[in-house]
């Protein structure tokens, strides 16, 4: 299991966590008592946004009954779990970028711009420019960080719907925007990256009024939805909110034009901004 960062660390230290004590047959119960704490603080490290000391790893390990490089492996994630996290977000955008690194399948419907790991520099800067001028260079950094995963060659699964408003939004003039909407026809190449454009024409669609992000995290099995506004987000992983988001997503995949339509309208766009 590779650590990229403490955010991360504490997200595969829940999920371990989680499985040693199903597959020992213990309630989050069991584990409060030994913690000497209540059981929703047993949820809140099992799914990422609590960790624990590494004494606390070793009484777990033992009600658990793991051992050998499996014990390690918990000591090694709650040690780095607690380090001082170097992901220069704020912190209630802190576990979306840990869940986004290591999500084997990402599906989200955006009305208003580019997702994040599939921005160019300068559509980035433009954008940071327009939301916090103050802190550009942090935005600029965490996006290079967050899209390290796709130039590095571990793409996940991603497929997005994009209301045709994006791409008539001239967010840092045309030359920028002439430049981003090229690099989107290029990522379109990718096989494990689908993109979608709601056309107007559409009318009224499942996604109107909101914008969100299902991420799949293989190791654990389980499905995230993140919703975000100016200054906070939140994080929906219960089974009927789970399902009344993909069955959202699956309407708007069926409103949205088809991949090469979707291409077909890029490069008319990208001429329009020539």
């Amino acid at each position: 299991m590779t650590v990229a960062n403490p955010p991360v660390a504490r997200l595969q230290l829940g999920q371990l966590l989680r499985e040693l004590r199903e597959s020992a047959g213990k309630k989050r119960e069991d584990a409060a008592e030994v913690l000497e704490c209540q059981a929703p603080k047993i949820s809140k490290i099992e799914t990422g946004r609590s960790t624990i000391s590494a004494g606390d790893a070793r009484l777990l390990i033992d009600l658990y009954g793991a051992n050998g490089n499996t014990a390690q492996t918990v000591l090694e994630l709650a040690r780095e779990a607690r380090k001082r996290t170097q992901v220069r977000v704020p912190d209630w955008a802190r576990r979306f970028v840990a869940m986004e690194s290591i999500a084997d399948e990402i599906r989200g419907y955006e009305p208003e711009l580019v997702p994040g790991l599939l921005q160019t520099a300068e559509y980035t800067r433009a954008h940071a420019m327009a939301t916090d001028p103050g802190q550009v260079d942090r935005l600029m950094a965490v996006r290079e960080e967050r899209q390290a995963r796709i130039s590095g060659g571990n793409v996940p699964l991603l497929h997005v719907v994009l209301n045709e408003a994006v791409l008539l939004r001239p967010v840092g003039g045309p030359e920028v925007m002439g430049g981003q909407l090229r690099h989107l026809r290029e990522v379109v190449e990718s096989p494990e990256i689908t993109l979608q454009v709601l056309p107007f024409h559409a009318g009224a669609h499942a996604g109107m009024g909101s914008s969100f992000v299902m991420l799949h995290l293989r190791e654990s099995g389980s499905t995230v939805v993140y919703v975000e506004d100016l200054y906070t987000a939140g994080y929906l992983d219960g089974g009927s909110h789970v399902e009344r988001y993909g069955a959202a997503f699956d309407r708007l995949r069926g409103s949205a034009l088809d991949e090469a339509e979707t291409t077909t309208l890029l490069e008319r766009q990208i001429k329009e901004y020539a």
